[in-house]
């Protein structure tokens, strides 16, 4: 994953201030009877004549900040460069920017190729850039794909937990779609996966196979995916009357899985089915189980959520889990993204269902073989 490194943004934003304050003042603006000149945009934009030139020409000799503020008095003004005179309005760049939160591309990478395949079909392209976790970056990388001309931003999450809006004074007016992790502002555009639903349905499908003695073993109870999951599990426990017996939170980690599994067992010797709230702690509870003499799934099943290869189907039992359909996400923001720059922008939360992916830690029928060539390579000294 490429990222992009910026220098530190001059002007600050007290100058971004004034410059925006100025374009309302006739003695900081063009007259309305002749062409705006350079200097306009440099007084506007609160820089030397040969900064906004610079500027103007796309020189990576200037920060993205100070690019995005001369262009931005540029186009208040009106004003052309000689290569641009003749053009009535800013041509859109078919480009748009993915700011990703997340470090190792799990969420990233699938949302792009979803992104794509739809911006492809409409002749836009994506950059992508990580901030790993950091607003200051964040807001650098926004500077430097604006200056670079993107049509729209699409915000890539990894926790599930609401964020705060991007700045107004980041965007410009730039169009943006909030992906995983939602936006604090109702107003904005946010779509996630339906985790609630995947609860609701991960518990109907355990009781459907006759499971009554069901567990919940969560991530850390600040994760909104935790609390929702948990939610929708129980929903359907309401509905037919039943009650997990045990809920435990703590990490999203193999270890906790395995740890917590000991702990249900020791607790309720009858117990036959648990619901991880992630594939890692799945897995671990599994190991767990079968270090206590238990069968999966013949003793307890056991249902995951992520459907990360990593631990859904690289070791035998295999995980039913749900997929969080991540490039489905990455191609309604694309849609959305599209739909705004028409004219048509899109509020609220958008959910995306949660498919279920049956496997042999609830079902042994399942069985499947694992990725791999099949063939034994025998080495001989020689």
């Amino acid at each position: 994953m490429d990222t992009v490194s910026t220098q530190q943004s001059q002007p600050t934003r007290r100058a971004a201030h004034r410059a925006s304050d100025a374009s309302s003042s006739p003695a900081r603006t063009a007259s309305p009877d002749r062409r705006p000149t350079l200097a306009d945009v440099a007084r506007l934009a609160n820089v030397s004549i040969a900064t906004a030139s610079k500027a103007l020409n796309r020189t990576d000799r200037i920060s993205a900040a100070t690019q995005r503020t001369v262009i931005d008095a540029a186009e208040r003004l009106g004003y052309r460069t000689p290569a641009e005179r003749g053009r009535r309005q800013r041509q859109r760049s078919g480009l748009v920017g993915l700011i990703t939160s997340d470090y190792n591309g799990r969420f990233s990478l699938p949302l792009l190729t979803g992104a794509e395949s739809t911006l492809g079909a409409s002749n836009h392209a994506a950059l992508l850039m990580s901030s790993h976790g950091r607003p200051a970056l964040e807001k650098s990388h926004i500077d430097r794909l604006a200056a670079h001309g993107v049509d729209g931003l699409i915000v890539v999450g990894n926790t599930t937990n609401a964020r705060p809006p991007l700045d107004p004074d980041t965007t410009m007016g730039l169009p943006v779609i909030y992906t995983y992790d939602p936006s604090r502002d109702p107003d904005d555009c946010s779509i996630v996966c339906d985790n609630v639903g995947a609860g609701a349905q991960a518990i109907e499908y355990l009781l459907s196979l006759g499971r009554r003695y069901i567990a919940i073993i969560a991530g850390p109870e600040d994760f909104q995916a935790a609390k929702d999951r948990a939610r929708g599990a129980w929903q359907t426990f309401s509905i037919y009357d039943f009650q997990p017996v045990d809920v435990l939170f703590d990490a999203w980690s193999e270890e906790w899985g395995e740890r917590a599994a000991r702990v249900l067992l020791d607790r309720h010797p009858h117990l036959d089915a648990i619901y991880a709230l992630s594939d890692e702690i799945a897995r671990g509870a599994v190991r767990g189980l079968v270090a206590a003499g238990k069968r999966v799934p013949q003793d307890v099943a056991v249902i995951g959520h992520d459907n990360w290869f990593v631990f859904a189907s690289n070791a035998h039992p295999t995980l039913t889990t749900f997929d969080n359909n991540i490039p489905l996400i990455g191609k309604t923001a694309a849609q959305f993204l599209l739909d705004a720059l028409a004219g048509r922008p899109h509020h609220g939360v958008t959910t995306i269902e949660c498919p279920m992916i049956v496997r042999e830690s609830t079902e042994p029928a399942r069985r499947t073989p694992l990725e791999s060539s099949g063939r034994i390579f025998d080495r001989r000294n020689g």
